[in-house]
């Protein structure tokens, strides 16, 4: 067994251990600060579990023969699979208990008979460093699904966990023959100091990141809720132009893009006759139907009755296909309460962007569309041409009935 007792060697893994409890005792605080979130919780288990794994590996000789130092490299490999679970809560995702113990459970059981002191001590090192390689690999996977613009923290506690991971891998080779704790020969200071500054410096970075992609995740969906119409349940005016601009910003011509305008037809005599719950009724259908037809992502509510969609296809004529489709479904579509049934219809205005527009400059021509499917009767698509249309003066082409009409 190796020896830990020669005074520097203690007096750094005890500093570790020092250290591991106050940070065990400043994310317990703001786990109560902030209403003892279940969430949290599982982001305090691996500094929790670390404190009593930090005793039993700086003070071994508390418990009998090598079982102090066996269950403290136990409790240590919990506090990495507890960093993977806290990852995967953190994602939304379902804990694992059960596939976070057995490697766990593996490696003790491996300590205690072929890689005990007695059998092969030089192999007692290798299953543990693998499995912190493992739950390194597993926490940097659940935060690569969590990376986006919005989450910055995922995207470090990513690469965090990858650089970990991957240097746990580049040192299994060396743990056959390696100073305590990374090897089965004598701990020396440097050994003790590198391995728990490792450790001290993993723990910081999990804790203070973790801390804050909390607090991003709680910014990103209040700005959700802010950009979802509560009737509906598509993105409000507010989405419409992040969406805008994400799209003015990246102008590829790959596809095909075009702003399109819907509006319900007689909106007014809807309400007038069966009253306002049935007009949010139909528009709760008019989103169903948009929606399906053409992507949640896609569809906005911009107004009492009026929607506008961003919509992507090969060619103009896709486009209008796509629009067609959503006209004759809604209008298929029959809006039922109690004892009232009743079909309604939209007017839609397509615009098209033409190579360098941007989607803001040709809501105009979109809404010069809507404006003539609704002036020539309603219940029809129409596609304004050229890229600065003005009302009245804008050249239209009507899908239905497939005349053009100037003027």
């Amino acid at each position: 067994m190796p020896d830990l007792s020669t005074p520097y060697i203690t007096t750094i893994a005890a500093c570790s251990t020092v250290l591991g409890a106050i940070m065990c005792m400043a994310v317990l605080l703001s786990w109560f600060k902030d209403g003892r979130p279940t969430q949290r919780r599982w982001q305090f288990a691996p500094f929790g579990l670390a404190v009593p794994a930090g005793i039993l590996l700086t003070w071994p000789e508390i418990l009998p023969g090598e079982w102090g130092l066996r269950l403290g490299w136990f409790g240590l490999t919990t506090v990495y699979g507890s960093a993977w679970l806290a990852a995967r809560i953190t994602a939304g995702r379902e804990p694992l208990r059960l596939a976070m113990l057995l490697p766990c459970l593996a490696v003790l059981l491996f300590s205690c008979t072929l890689g005990a002191d007695a059998h092969n001590p030089e192999w007692r090192m290798l299953p543990r460093v693998l499995v912190f390689a493992l739950f390194d690999g597993l926490a940097a996977r659940e935060f690569a699904r969590m990376r986006a613009p919005h989450l910055q923290s995922a995207t470090t506690l990513y690469w965090m966990f990858a650089a970990f991971c991957a240097f746990e891998l580049a040192r299994a080779p060396f743990s056959l023959w390696l100073p305590a704790p990374f090897g089965p020969a004598q701990p020396q200071v440097w050994s003790i100091a590198l391995f728990n500054l490792l450790l001290v410096l993993e723990g910081v970075l999990l804790g203070v990141f973790l801390t804050a992609l909390g607090r991003e995740q709680l910014v990103a969906r209040n700005y959700r809720l802010a950009s979802i119409d509560p009737l509906t349940g598509i993105g409000n005016r507010r989405a419409l132009d992040d969406r805008i601009a994400v799209l003015d910003r990246d102008r590829r011509t790959g596809l095909c893009r075009a702003v399109v305008l819907l509006d319900i037809d007689r909106f007014k005599t809807i309400n007038d006759e069966l009253g306002h719950a049935f007009g949010d009724l139909v528009i709760v259908g008019a989103a169903s139907v948009a929606r399906e037809t053409l992507g949640a992502a896609n569809v906005f509510r911009v107004g009492g009755e009026e929607f506008a969609a961003i919509v992507e296809a090969p060619d103009p004529e896709a486009i209008m296909t796509r629009a067609e489709a959503l006209r004759m479904a809604f209008a298929a579509r029959s809006h039922v309460s109690g004892q009232v049934s009743r079909r309604c219809t939209i007017s839609i205005g397509v615009a098209v962007l033409a190579p360098g527009d941007y989607a803001a400059g040709r809501f105009e021509a979109a809404d010069a569309a809507l404006y003539a499917a609704k002036r020539r009767g309603r219940d029809q698509s129409v596609m304004a041409d050229g890229t600065t249309p003005q009302r009245p003066s804008v050249d239209l082409r009507i899908v239905g009935d497939r005349r053009v009409a100037r003027g």
